[in-house]
C-alpha cells in the first residue's frame, strides 16, 4: 500500500495549476461523453463545483491509503448523498475510468505504468465498496 501511496503522490506532484485544470476538464469531458445522463444530475455545473467534487475524489483515494477508517465512513456518507441525487453504480465506475484516461492525456509519458496501476487499483477498490453500498 505504501508503494501505491508513493505512486499517487508522485502523480499529483506532476500537476501544476495548468495541468490540474486540464485534468479536471478532461475528466469531466470524458465522463459526460460516456454518461450523458449524468449531466442532468448536476444542479450547479460550474468550474468551482467540478473542482470541489474532483478534489473530494482525490482526497478519498489518499484517505483510503492513509486513514482507512475515516475513508470508509466518509465514502459511505458520500455514497448516500449521491444516491439521493440519482447517481447509479455505473456512474462511479465511469468517473473513475474517466479520471484514469484524463491522467494519461494530461500527463502523457510522465504518467508511467506503475502510476497507472496504483490509480487503477485504488479506484477499483473504491468502486467495489461503492457497489456494495449504493441502492441504484
Amino acid at each position: 500500500m505504501e508503494n501505491q501511496l508513493d505512486k499517487i503522490y508522485s502523480t499529483l506532484q506532476l500537476l501544476d495549476d495548468e495541468k490540474s485544470e486540464k485534468l479536471i476538464n478532461e475528466t469531466y469531458s470524458i465522463f459526460f461523453n460516456a454518461h450523458p445522463e449524468a449531466v442532468l444530475l448536476w444542479s450547479k455545473d460550474d468550474p468551482e463545483s467540478r473542482s470541489k467534487m474532483f478534489n473530494g475524489v482525490i482526497l478519498t483515494i489518499i484517505d483510503n491509503l492513509t486513514r482507512p477508517d475515516i475513508f470508509k465512513n466518509n465514502l459511505l456518507s458520500d455514497v448516500k448523498d449521491h444516491d439521493e441525487y440519482g447517481v447509479d453504480k455505473e456512474m462511479y465506475g465511469g468517473f473513475f475510468l474517466s479520471l484514469t484516461e484524463a491522467l494519461k492525456k494530461t500527463l502523457g509519458s510522465e504518467f508511467n505504468q506503475e502510476m497507472e496501476l496504483a490509480w487503477k487499483h485504488q479506484l477499483a477498490h473504491i468502486r467495489e465498496l461503492v457497489h456494495k453500498h449504493t441502492s441504484r
